[in-house]
């Protein structure tokens, strides 16, 4: 149940509850089934601003979206519940982020959101999804992260 397939669809349909007039983006977080662990859903999120904020569509609000909103992943993460049924441990989960348009999955280019990266990296997460042209992609959080810095022309501290 808890496949590529499955977790691209949530994620279409988190981003289709996003607000968001210049992009909307939705991501799912899950675990697989392994070694005698059920597969588990944990959350989905879209991009929006904060509550008591709304996108408008106006230059202004596409312009400063990325900067103003509450990404895709910030938001399902902080949707993760504290406590589930059985132990586990963010180490074991997977996110995939997928751009909607029209209600259809569109491929993204490489990774550049730096802000997405570095929570994706800190939360320990097992791998990161992204639909790309050739189809779905996983990364490591790590290579996520790198890639991301390096297609915004940022330094890989330490690494």
């Amino acid at each position: 149940m808890f496949t590529e397939q499955w977790a691209l669809n949530q994620a279409i349909n988190a981003a289709q509850q996003s607000p968001c007039v210049k992009s909307q983006r939705g991501v799912v977080l899950w675990r697989r089934a392994s070694e005698g662990k059920r597969g588990l859903y944990l959350a989905a999120g879209f991009n929006h601003p904060p509550a008591p904020f709304r996108c408008d569509g106006s230059v202004a609000c596409r312009e400063a979206c990325n900067k103003v909103c509450i990404h895709a992943e910030a938001d399902a993460l902080l949707k993760t519940p504290t406590r589930v049924p059985d132990r586990w441990s963010l180490t074991e989960c997977e996110m995939l982020h997928i751009k909607v348009v029209k209600g259809h999955a569109t491929a993204s280019g490489q990774p550049t959101c730096w802000q997405c990266s570095r929570l994706v990296l800190g939360a320990g997460l097992k791998a990161m999804w992204l639909f790309h042209k050739s189809g779905l992609q996983s990364y490591t959080p790590e290579e996520f992260h790198r890639l991301t810095l390096k297609n915004n022309q940022l330094p890989v501290l330490g690494g």
